[in-house]
Order: C-alpha cells, then structure tokens, then sequence
C-alpha cells in the first residue's frame, strides 16, 4: 500500500470519478471510490485504509444500498461501524451525507438516512458535509447541470464540491 497518504476519499462512484488531486490540489491524497460499492464492502475493505493510517478519511457512501433496497438499519450500522473502525484507529472522519439524485422515490431514502447520519454526527462529534443543499434543485432533486445521468457528477459539481471541502482541509 502506498504511505505518506494524508486524506483518503471514500466510497462509491461517485467518490470514485473525482480527480481528487487536483481538484483538491494535494499530492497527499488517495482516491479509494470504486464503482458500484455499499457500505459493507467498504466495511470489508477498511482494514486497508487503517493500514495506511491518513490524518482525514472523507466517507461518502449509500447510495448504493439504498438504490438496491437494502434496510436502511442496516445501511447505517455498516456505517457507523466504518466511522468507528477509523476513529479508534485515530483517523478523523468526516462524514460527507449521501447525495440524492433524481429519484424521487430514492430521495425519500436518502434523506431519512441523512437525518441518521446528521444526528449522529452531532451526538459523537463528528464533522460533516452537507453538499445536498448547494446540489439540489426547487423541487430537492439533484441538479440537471451537475449530473450526468441523475445519479453520477459532471466536471462542474466535482468543482462545487471541491471548493466546499477545501474549508474542511485546511
């Protein structure tokens, strides 16, 4: 595994088609989306991240789970074991919230396991992003120019959220 990794992101596609190093101009960090992921594959596959021991872990994830209908119980005890795996690893987190999309029916998931993550957030102390609000549209679905297919990000709302992470890193 590589070393002197300061910042991994994490998740699913969507984390994974960003070009995180130079939208976030860092050398220092590790773009660890794959496609298609749930939070139980990253749950299985944390151990690799702890290995490399970064000073930030940027998570996002759910989608998936979500858009394939699993429990959202269980959508966010896979999440909240990830937190702590890193957190006890001494690795800060932040919590990036789930996109929503132009789903509507998706959207309605989505924003009930927002309210979890965003309680829970609070209640440990935890940082985190809420994109959804510079993302969405008047009737709360994903923007039509910042998407590709009403799921996955254009080049313009990798920049969006780039520029909102940057406060996060500094």
């Amino acid at each position: 595994m590589k070393k002197n990794i300061d910042i991994v992101m994490l998740g699913d596609s969507i984390t994974s088609r960003g070009e995180w190093k130079e939208l976030l101009e860092d050398e220092h960090i590790l773009n660890l989306g794959i496609d298609g992921d749930t939070t139980s594959g990253i749950l299985n596959r944390i151990g690799s991240v702890v290995e490399l021991a970064p000073k930030k872990v940027l998570l996002m994830a759910g989608i998936n789970d979500l858009c394939i209908s699993i429990p959202l119980e269980e959508v966010f005890e896979n999440y909240k074991k990830i937190v702590e795996v890193l957190n006890n690893s001494s690795i800060s987190v932040i919590v990036q919230f789930t996109l929503i999309t132009q789903m509507p029916a998706v959207n309605k998931k989505v924003r009930i396991f927002n309210q979890q993550l965003e309680e829970y957030c609070h209640e440990n102390s935890i940082e985190f992003v809420d994109l959804n609000i510079s993302f969405s549209n008047e009737d709360g679905l994903l923007r039509e120019d910042l998407t590709t297919d009403g799921l996955h990000l254009g080049q313009k709302a990798y920049k969006v959220w780039a520029y909102k992470l940057k406060s996060f890193l500094a």
